[in-house]
């Protein structure tokens, strides 16, 4: 328990999933700029096809991970491995820089390894748009996938009147160290 601290686990998790909505966004138009520089129409051509592409992925593998990931990949399965909080010693939240630090850390490692997953794919099956736009989709999807599971976790969060955390220094495979606050219900008392 040495330097840990309790990470907010509904706002890890969103953090999660608006990093992967923003990193594919952005690894879409470095998709789009793979095309530049060919002749116009096969600019133009490549541009439209990774919009189809994209078009086309997100609501394929919103479907296809929202099914997978509910077994356990989504961040409220793994709430039933959550422990109570010892009351002593208590644990610090993390601070405003430690969030900073991560969101930071965290956005610019999944932008260069799906930067580079996507040139490996335009390496590998050639440029044209559709690796870009089914690299990006893939992206995009498990965000909203994630999100639609936070709204999910916070009214768990409610109804329970606990507060869940990930317990450790940094907020790596925060699912293995789950623990949680009882919070005040404040249901019935006019606030």
């Amino acid at each position: 328990m040495d330097n840990e601290k309790l990470w907010r686990y509904a706002r890890l998790s969103r953090i999660w999933a608006r990093t992967l909505v923003v990193v594919g966004v952005l690894v879409f138009a470095v998709g789009l700029s793979l095309q530049v520089g060919r002749s116009a129409a096969s600019t133009w051509s490549g541009v439209a096809t990774a919009f189809a592409s994209l078009i086309v992925s997100v609501p394929v593998f919103f479907f296809l991970l929202r099914g997978w990931m509910g077994n356990g990949g989504l961040p409220s399965s793994r709430l039933g491995d959550a422990s109570a909080e010892p009351a002593s010693p208590r644990r610090l939240e993390a601070s405003t820089r430690n969030w900073r630090a991560w969101t930071l850390g965290l956005g610019s490692a999944l932008f260069v390894s799906s930067v580079l997953i996507l040139g490996f794919l335009v390496g590998t099956l050639g440029g044209g748009g559709i690796a870009e736009g089914v690299v990006a989709g893939v992206l995009v999807a498990w965000g909203v996938v994630t999100a639609n599971d936070v709204r999910r976790l916070e009214r768990i969060e409610i109804e329970q009147s606990r507060t869940y955390f990930a317990a450790c220094k940094r907020p790596v495979s925060v699912g293995s160290v789950l623990v949680y606050r009882t919070t005040p219900s404040t249901r019935g008392s006019g606030v």
